[in-house]
């Protein structure tokens, strides 16, 4: 898994960003726009500050858009300008918005600690690949086989954290 902190991304990183076979989560702060905020887009996990603003000024940032969430990125044309970090949330842009005051690191190590590595690590692979039921079906199977899920009920009926096969990796 690599984290991507979204500040003067070059073309050649975005490009990067899109041939990309890890799971990327990017963090963005203060006024996203251009190659940064369409990395920050074609992420797996966007995170953004609680003060980011949005700017959708090119056109790797509209397809970015457009790959989070289809072609209900045309209503953002209608709201025009800027859009908060409460605005991107809302329009399922970001994945989640860091609190005021929160180092974003801090904030993703502890957001990613209570996960399975191979559940986030399928879920990004089903994003990136936006492969439709067989896919999907392909990769529950997968995430079954593992025992994954097994694991993550048994400790939630008796309330208690989960140990995933990958917490000493840690």
């Amino acid at each position: 898994m690599k984290i991507l902190i979204v500040e003067n991304v070059d073309p050649a990183t975005f490009e990067a960003l899109l041939a990309r076979r890890e799971a990327v989560i990017a963090i963005g702060e203060g006024e996203l726009r251009g190659l940064g905020l369409a990395a920050l887009l074609h992420s797996d996990w966007a995170v953004v500050s609680a003060g980011a603003t949005i700017a959708l000024d090119c056109a790797e940032a509209w397809s970015g858009a457009v790959w989070r969430i289809g072609p209900g990125a045309v209503r953002l044309l209608l709201d025009g300008g800027p859009l908060s970090a409460r605005d991107a949330i809302r329009h399922s842009l970001v994945d989640g918005i860091v609190p005021a005051g929160t180092d974003p690191l801090q904030w993703i190590e502890a957001w990613l600690g209570g996960r399975s590595a191979l559940a986030l690590d399928s879920a990004a692979s089903l994003i990136r690949r936006r492969g439709g039921d067989p896919l999907e079906r392909a990769e529950f199977a997968r995430m079954f086989a593992t025992g994954e899920t097994q694991i993550g009920l048994a400790a939630f009926l008796a309330k208690k954290p989960p140990r995933w096969r990958n917490d000493d990796e840690r």
